[in-house]
């Protein structure tokens, strides 16, 4: 089960995820933030900080996502050692 949580702020949007990034979950989030670029050429923000597994497709994703130019926020020991094998440009790490 995963939680999108998506808000539209002055700089961009930000989608706070919670829960598991994996199998169908992964379609989803892929299906928001390409409509959201697909409407919007502010910056885009993808929040971790509660994801609690993420698998091969959400790690794909997430990579996509980084080069896309996404920032990306993450915290714990899984998010945060997934997200550093993503490109570094354009990713942000919080503890």
């Amino acid at each position: 089960m995963l939680k999108i949580t998506v808000s539209n702020t002055d700089p961009g949007t930000i989608f706070v995820l919670s829960g598991r990034l994996a199998g169908p979950w992964v379609d989803e989030v892929r299906d928001c933030w390409l409509k959201q670029k697909k409407h919007e050429s502010a910056p885009c923000h993808v929040d971790l900080r509660e994801v609690t597994f993420i698998d091969e497709a959400g790690t794909m994703l997430l990579s996509q996502m980084s080069r896309g130019g996404v920032t990306i926020q993450a915290s714990g020991c899984l998010t945060s050692a997934i997200v550093q094998n993503l490109d570094k440009t354009s990713v942000c790490n919080y503890e």
